[in-house]
């Protein structure tokens, strides 16, 4: 007649021959890449210290040390908050919050600049 409907404690009819049948193991991520990452993101870590302590206060040294947490933010959500396995939804919740995150460094930014310094009173 058709397939039975799947009650709780059975197994689907489609994969009962396998080892995992209900695909448990599929989003499990390769520990040997999820060290590598962390390996990464440590590794940007004390370059980016290291660009602090060599290099010192210069026009380059910020703008190049925040490339350099954006690449590891962008690890660390991609790999280690499994945004390569997540649907649109998900997705879509990690791009809105970098927007409002962007409209509070905008507004932030425009408080600071506006405003004038006064020396004495």
């Amino acid at each position: 007649m058709g397939e039975q409907p799947n009650t709780p404690g059975t197994t689907p009819a489609t994969a009962q021959g396998t080892d995992d049948p209900y695909g448990v193991r599929k989003d499990l991520d390769d520990p040997f890449t999820l060290v590598i990452v962390w390996i990464a993101v440590l590794g940007l870590a004390l370059v980016n210290v290291g660009l602090s302590f060599a290099i010192g206060p210069t026009k380059f040294t910020l703008p190049l040390q925040l490339m350099i947490g954006f690449v590891q933010a962008g690890l660390v959500a991609y790999y280690f908050m499994h945004l390569k396995q997540g649907d649109k939804v998900v997705i879509l919740t990690a791009l809105s919050s970098l927007f409002w995150m962007g409209i509070l460094f905008v507004l932030f930014l425009s408080d600071y600049m506006t405003r004038h310094i006064i020396v004495g009173g």
